[in-house]
């Protein structure tokens, strides 16, 4: 018999620490932090409790001021963890439900914290910032596409898993068909980022000959990360996405993922290739695609891709401002440099490069669902497909 309920993250994903549990006013209130695994920055959370009954829990995430982009302690109450009930059959995907928003309590000494209420139906449930996606989730999306994505191990990570990316076609290097190459979780707790890719590859398998684009995908960058429940934003040594330097990556799967991106521009002409995250906690205001310290060029070149882009994306689901500009400095600038997948693809081969950034919750007053995520993902497609479109029909 438990004498309180079992907090464990030791599942893909897994990630909670200083947890302290007390029982207050017929009610367990579980105290919780997210662990920066060692990192500089924290915000991803994701663990079960495990108690013997149906029963109410307040699950208070403490010091939710260090989460990134949480200093807005009005922010909170619009932030939407999920939650997913367990019981003695397999856990599925759409078992997750939303949360209400968060209530804020402020401390004497300016900390806050932040609660969600959970009514436990069988005793046991799982909790997380957003909607986890591993690599079962992955799984489960290829058996659906149903052998339209190959799968290749293109290299290993720094901890030795294998890499893997997908693609719709190995092109050919006597063709000059057009392509786009797409990365996902090069901050590995960046969840929205792989739902949108989710909607993306089962559009394309029902929608896109590969005639018509040629699509490589590595559905995750950062995926010991992934594995292991990091946030993986600025942590040590070096983000993934600060990496990116040439002719010298500071991360071994960064070096894989140019190599193939060398190879794939050998057998196809690329058009554009896309960096997906998710930005700060509390952002709210829909996607939007941004650069980080961008060349004038690179800015206007994406500036154009966006404006086509736009029309086909949901405006429900979209910032106002669809193009963003961040000029916030990293850890890891190297003077007024920047190792961003961004800044390496466009001086490299001069093709647009963006990021696409998805929050976590929130777009404006809708609250983000798995299908929202992937209704992105589709009319992504349906714009890259628009956007080659106009490039093939475009005077060489």
């Amino acid at each position: 018999m438990l004498s309180v309920p079992r907090i464990s993250c030791d599942f893909e994903g897994g990630n909670v620490c200083a947890v302290n549990i007390e029982r207050f006013n017929d009610q367990w209130h579980v105290h919780f932090a997210a662990d920066p695994h060692g990192g500089t920055e924290t915000l991803w959370f994701y663990f079960r409790v495990d108690w013997e009954c149906r029963d109410t829990f307040k699950l208070i995430l403490t010091n939710a001021e260090i989460c990134l982009g949480g200093r807005n302690d009005k922010g909170w109450s619009r932030v939407h963890p999920v939650v997913r009930h367990l019981s003695g059959s397999e856990p599925r995907t759409e078992d997750w439900q939303r949360c209400n928003g968060g209530t804020v309590q402020k401390l004497p000494d300016g900390r806050f914290k932040v609660s969600w209420d959970v009514q436990s139906l069988t005793g046991s449930f799982e909790f997380a910032f957003c909607y986890p996606y591993t690599c079962r989730e992955l799984e489960e999306t290829l058996n659906a596409c149903k052998g339209y994505w190959r799968c290749d191990s293109i290299g290993v990570t720094s901890k030795g898993r294998e890499m893997m990316r997908l693609s719709n076609s190995y092109g050919s290097e006597e063709q000059n068909c057009l392509g786009v190459y797409i990365i996902a979780r090069q901050h590995s707790g960046e969840t929205p980022g792989s739902w949108v890719l989710d909607g993306l590859l089962r559009s394309a398998a029902e929608n896109l000959s590969p005639d018509e684009l040629v699509i490589w995908a590595v559905p995750f960058a950062n995926l010991d990360g992934v594995i292991e429940g990091d946030y993986g934003k600025d942590p040590h040594p070096i983000d993934v996405n600060r990496s990116w330097f040439s002719p010298m990556p500071m991360r071994h799967e960064v070096a894989t993922i140019q190599a193939d991106i060398e190879r794939f521009a050998k057998r196809c002409r690329i058009i554009a290739t896309i960096d997906l995250h998710a930005p700060g906690a509390v952002e709210a205001d829909g996607a939007y695609f941004q650069q980080l310290h961008p060349s004038r060029s690179a800015s206007e070149a994406a500036k154009r891709f966006v404006e086509l882009m736009k029309g086909h994306l949901p405006k429900d689901l979209m910032s106002e401002n669809e193009y963003r500009v961040a000029q916030y400095p990293s850890r890891w600038m190297r003077g007024n440099e920047m190792g961003e997948f961004s800044r390496w693809v466009w001086e490299r081969f001069a093709v647009v490069a963006t990021a696409f950034e998805t929050p976590y919750s929130r777009s404006r007053e809708t609250v983000l669902q798995i299908e929202h995520y992937k209704q992105l993902g589709s009319s992504l497609l349906e714009g890259l497909r628009s956007y080659a479109k106009k490039i093939s029909s475009a005077p060489q």
